[in-house]
């Protein structure tokens, strides 16, 4: 109670109520504040983001191997199936031109046995079984190629980005693209292959595992 001018009691209820409101907040105030540094000061450092950053390092260093001559035999059993590859891509079509779709990618699309790769200063050549070599300089120049298996001419050019070399076929009624993955000794390559074309509904893509070495 508050004495008035006359003697006479004011009641503090209002005054202790404020107080007592001002005095509940700062302590919530200063309990969440507490809270909050306990749990930032318990929370572990993310593990992924340094693996993610240490992951992309080390792809920006990976490079083709070494300059030189390699001979590559195919691993059938880590790679894909070429004929159910072909029949995916061509299985929206409708039933006569499905067939006829299925036997031009059959035809220009054989499996390949062996792999042969020479990787120069400023050319690199690639050869498939008995085909002769494709060569195209590194620098993305575009040359032209008789492709045995279409009897046609196509225009091709290579890049290389990392650790791959991406071949690019250009004909008349689509594109293939040849991705060669090295590993860094070149003991093995993966070959992932394209095929679009404005006849397809959808892309075809396969792969295929080639195991070799450096020839001495």
């Amino acid at each position: 109670m508050f004495t008035g001018r006359h003697g006479d009691s004011i009641p503090q209820r209002g005054y202790i109520r404020r107080a007592r409101t001002r005095g509940t907040a700062s302590r919530v105030g200063r309990s969440f504040a507490a809270a909050l540094v306990a749990a930032v000061a318990v929370i572990p450092a993310h593990p992924a983001w340094g693996q993610t950053v240490a992951a992309a390092s080390a792809a920006m260093t990976q490079a083709l191997p070494a300059a030189g001559a390699y001979s590559y035999t195919l691993d059938p059993d880590s790679s894909a199936d070429i004929k159910a590859a072909i029949n995916e891509a061509v299985s929206p079509m409708i039933f006569i031109t499905r067939g006829i779709a299925r036997s031009r990618l059959t035809k220009i699309n054989p499996l390949p046995h062996r792999m042969r790769v020479q990787l120069g200063a400023d050319t690199v050549r690639v050869a498939f079984d008995e085909d002769p070599p494709v060569a195209a300089p590194l620098n993305g120049t575009v040359v032209s190629w008789l492709n045995p298996l279409a009897n046609e001419t196509d225009q091709v050019h290579v890049a290389v980005a990392g650790d791959t070399l991406r071949q690019t076929f250009v004909a008349d009624d689509g594109v293939r693209e040849n991705a060669l993955i090295f590993t860094s000794d070149g003991s093995r390559v993966l070959l992932r292959v394209t095929v679009t074309s404005h006849r397809l509904p959808r892309p075809l893509t396969y792969e295929l595992l080639f195991r070799g070495a450096k020839q001495q």
